[in-house]
């Protein structure tokens, strides 16, 4: 299960880590936290739902364990084919969504990565109609700050 869904766990530990020291560690200790409660999995739902939800949960309290609340977090890992890319507004677009609020960034990514909103939601432990409205508050936030800029 964890080789299947190494890559969510990955972007999780990206999402609420810097340096790759800090994501070896909370990759460690999202493992430890599945394995320990795996026994607590329900089949009726999806595996990389409960899989992401465990990741989160141990990113959030990873974060509140070392005292260091991250306002911003990089946004890598978005890939799109090379030949349509525009590279500068690709730079542009990440440093505007580096400025939001790092729920906000962590929304945003499920949502670039292709989840339904009742995915997203069910990950985050929010309703469907909350990912809704969070949404588009984050697309409201980008314009502002674009016309900032």
């Amino acid at each position: 299960m964890i080789e299947t869904h190494s890559a969510a766990i990955d972007r999780v530990c990206r999402s609420f880590c810097h340096t790759a020291e800090d994501r070896e560690d909370l990759r460690q200790d999202i493992i430890i936290n599945l394995w320990q409660g795996w026994q607590r999995y329900r089949p009726q739902a999806k595996t990389i739902t409960w899989v992401w939800r465990v990741a989160v949960n141990t990113g959030i309290s990873w974060l509140r364990h070392r005292k260091r609340q991250v306002e911003t977090m990089p946004i890598d890992g978005l890939e799109m084919p090379d030949d349509t890319v525009d590279r500068e507004a690709l730079a542009y677009l990440h440093e505007l969504i580096r400025q939001l609020p790092a729920k906000d960034q962590r929304l945003l990514r499920l949502y670039l990565d292709g989840w339904k909103q009742a995915e997203i939601g069910e990950m985050l432990g929010i309703s469907e109609t909350l990912v809704q409205t969070r949404m588009s508050r984050i697309k409201n936030k980008l314009k502002d700050l674009s016309l900032k800029v």
